[in-house]
């Protein structure tokens, strides 16, 4: 089972530190109060004077088939909500892939609120080789499963 968990564990600490350099002032993951509704939401990277709020995904680009990744966009657009909905002067989606963010950007074109920010933070080549190892495993797991799938559908239709 690939480990995403250790995409969170490594590079929201990196991003952390990025944004630090950028801003000059520390961040750390924190739940926000929601305006305008009763609910919170736990932002990756909240400035310590709580005037930046950042979302960070390390989504990779095309799918294994050479697509689109319509569910990771869905992600990237749920968290664009939750910062929308977050009182802070600024509000970034952090996306550390590159194809990522260019497709993100492009699919996202004349979509993305007013004063939501997406930015782009490269990763070390350590992190870099860690996140394509990890959505390699996890692409190999989806692409099983489907094969799986159409093995089990073929077969049913055999009845």
């Amino acid at each position: 089972m690939a480990n995403t968990n250790e995409l969170k564990e490594r590079i929201e600490p990196y991003v952390q530190v990025k944004l630090f350099e950028r801003f000059g002032v520390p961040f750390s993951k924190k739940m926000l109060p929601l305006a305008g509704c009763t609910g919170e939401h736990e932002f990756d990277a909240v400035s310590l004077d709580g005037k930046i709020a950042a979302s960070i995904k390390s989504s990779s680009g095309r799918t294994s088939g050479g697509s689109n990744p319509a569910g990771k966009f869905h992600a990237a657009f749920e968290e664009l909500y939750f910062l929308n909905l977050v009182r802070a002067e600024k509000k970034l989606l952090v996306l550390t892939n590159k194809d990522f963010y260019y497709l993100f950007k492009k699919k996202s074109g004349g979509r993305v609120a007013p004063g939501l920010e997406l930015w782009y933070c490269p990763l070390t080549a350590e992190l870099e080789e860690l996140t394509r190892k990890i959505s390699a495993d996890a692409s190999d797991e989806i692409d099983r499963g489907k094969g799986h799938m159409a093995r089990g559908s073929a077969a049913g239709s055999k009845e």
